[in-house]
């Protein structure tokens, strides 16, 4: 049977107990449901876009967005879905996000079902599901959901298996996966090898990453780390597309350890719960709050407090990235709202040119 080789070294420790923290502090917080609302579009618009951009599907946050407000049924056309939400881009790309909402409302119902009556039956057949659901209508029928019959691209790769060997290996996965308990591996490590495990098998024919990542927010979801569903993890996975492909390919290189890998993987997770935790700490209570220097209350309007939330975690921003976390707001809005922070000496501009930067002023968040 498959049995992982790594090591728990404090890189690794130090980010499961951040995680552990961090995920109490969201669990607590008791969140406005219009809010938690907001964040829950907002963190699936991410997730998706992060995913689409990284396959280099075509479409932006605001197209991501529009989409994912429309709230399509299962049955709903590409075609009809662009026409409906204002979309232009390609039917493909439309039909990727599309098939991303069912598979992700898939794992959600699966995650539910497992939290609620305590079910650890989940498993392979899910996968095979969800890489149905993410090819539909774009991957030839025979094709969906079916481990592939030839190698391909996988062929003379180092690590991959070969088409043939892939059944006895996801069997094998698959044994160890049913079999391990949390009280044996923490449930972090447990998603963090099962998508190193999926990535480097490269089971089906098409989307072995969209489904590989699809599988693993079902692990982290079903296992107790569903963060109110207002966290995009796949955004820090993916956010670096040199540091991903390293991180994959240290394992081959250490002679199958998955060390390394996990040392990324978990502090993946460590900052995306961190960035979800922050958001909820500076929303809890009836109205957002921040301070000045010398504690005095600043009133700030939602997309301000947006801007001031991502602003707290990274405390430097150019105008590109305060864009990609307001969704359909115009340039002309986000400066207006800049100009306002900088008036009230939340936010300090560097530079006068397209890439000046806005960094943080004198001011502290509040809770």
């Amino acid at each position: 049977m498959f049995s992982p080789s790594y090591q728990i070294t404090n890189k690794i420790l130090s980010s499961l107990i951040n995680i552990e923290v961090n995920s109490k502090i969201i669990e607590l917080a008791q969140l406005q449901v219009d809010w938690e609302g907001r964040l829950r579009l907002e963190s699936l618009v991410k997730r998706i876009y992060s995913v689409f951009h990284f396959v280099e599907n075509g479409l932006s946050t605001d197209d991501v967005a529009k989409i994912v407000k429309d709230e399509p049924e299962r049955d709903d056309k590409a075609g009809e879905v662009a026409l409906r939400t204002g979309v232009v881009g390609k039917e493909k790309d439309v039909q990727q996000v599309l098939n991303f909402l069912n598979a992700n409302k898939l794992s959600e119902q699966i995650s539910y079902l497992t939290n609620k009556f305590k079910q650890t039956d989940y498993g392979v057949n899910d996968l095979i599901k969800l890489n149905t659901l993410v090819g539909e209508r774009l991957v030839a029928v025979p094709e969906l959901g079916g481990y592939r019959q030839s190698d391909g691209v996988y062929e003379n790769r180092e690590g991959i298996p070969l088409a043939v060997e892939v059944p006895f290996q996801m069997e094998d996965l698959f044994g160890w996966f049913n079999s391990v308990t949390k009280n044996e591996l923490h449930p972090v490590l447990k998603a963090g090898t099962m998508l190193y495990e999926l990535v480097r098998i490269g089971p089906f024919v098409n989307n072995n990453l969209i489904t590989a990542l699809c599988f693993n927010h079902l692990i982290l979801s079903s296992e107790g780390y569903h963060h109110k569903q207002i966290w995009a993890p796949e955004e820090e996975i993916l956010k670096n597309r040199e540091i991903y492909t390293l991180a994959v390919a240290s394992v081959e290189r250490d002679g199958g350890s998955l060390t390394i890998w996990l040392e990324h993987f978990t502090r993946w997770m460590e900052e995306a719960s961190e960035k979800t935790k922050i958001k909820v700490l500076n929303l809890v209570g009836e109205t957002p709050i921040f301070k000045s220097e010398k504690g005095r209350v600043v009133s700030l309007t939602e997309r301000e407090i947006v801007i001031m939330e991502e602003m707290t975690i990274k405390n430097e921003m150019t105008i590109k990235e305060i864009r990609s976390v307001l969704l359909m707001v115009s340039d002309d809005t986000i400066l207006r709202d800049l100009k306002d922070l900088m008036d009230k000496k939340l936010i300090k501009k560097k530079g006068k040119t397209k890439g000046a930067l806005y960094v943080m002023g004198k001011m502290r968040s509040y809770r």
